[in-house]
């Protein structure tokens, strides 16, 4: 495996060996745990979509999922990097 170097101005890398320290790893291994999990395979759109498409009954009270879904959780990702969280 192929290794690489950063630079890092000497505050971040402060920060990053102090955020390390307080969880008893490497500094390495803080960077890598806040990374995104490694997907098997990209699913195509169709199947992330697949029972989301329809029509909604207006008379009904709650419009919330109640079922978590990888569409769904990928919405509440992106809308939570803007701070709104899911109720």
């Amino acid at each position: 495996m192929s290794e690489y170097q950063i630079s890092l101005p000497e505050k971040v890398y402060r920060l990053l060996t102090r955020a390390a320290q307080d969880k008893g790893i490497s500094p390495l291994d803080w960077i890598v745990s806040k990374l995104p999990p490694p997907s098997a395979e990209p699913q195509p759109l169709s199947k992330l979509l697949d029972g989301l498409i329809g029509s909604i009954n207006s008379q009904h009270k709650t419009h919330l999922l109640t079922k978590k879904n990888a569409f769904a959780d990928g919405v509440a990702a992106k809308l939570a990097k803007q701070g709104i969280r899911r109720p």
